[in-house]
């Protein structure tokens, strides 16, 4: 979806998606963090989570490749502007994740071909709980007409 094809108040959903304790243990390696708390399992117990947790930062990633899946980004997305985002619960391994976005406003700014677009976002496990909240702040290219370019070249001089 281009930028004039999104509006306040649409909202979009996908999932769900699970983790799996080998995804958290390959983040783990990617990402060189190994807090003991994603990483080992008889430390984790001893924890107030009672188990292992995935990182905050896996499950963002996981957000954004659910995004995609919802299908509105392919070909539009120029840039992520901001992420604003809470981790309001922990994710375990087998937990099921929910992706929520609701548009909440628009920029027509920077550009004439793009504008801004920011979306509340939602991730919600298989509880119906809140794991991930925030905005995100995307821009997103303009259709062709609506940026004043013609999507067939000019005839050859």
């Amino acid at each position: 979806m281009c930028f004039e094809d999104l509006q306040p108040g649409q909202t979009f959903s996908v999932g769900p998606r699970t983790i799996q304790r080998a995804e958290i243990d390959a983040f783990t390696a990617l990402s060189g963090d190994r807090t003991a708390l994603h990483s080992d399992e008889a430390y984790a117990r001893t924890t107030p989570f009672g188990g292992l947790v995935a990182h905050g930062a896996l499950v963002l990633s996981v957000a954004t490749g659910l995004a995609f899946d919802v299908g509105i980004f392919e070909g539009t997305v120029l840039a992520i502007r901001s992420m604003d985002i809470r981790f309001d619960r922990p994710v375990f391994p087998g937990d099921a994740l929910t992706l929520k976005l609701a548009v909440v406003s628009k920029d027509p700014h920077p550009r004439v071909d793009r504008g801004r677009v920011t979306f509340s976002v939602e991730i919600w496990n298989q509880h119906g709980k809140p794991t991930l909240s925030g905005t995100w702040v995307i821009v997103i290219r303009r259709s062709a007409e609506a940026a004043g370019r013609s999507k067939t070249p000019p005839p050859p001089v």
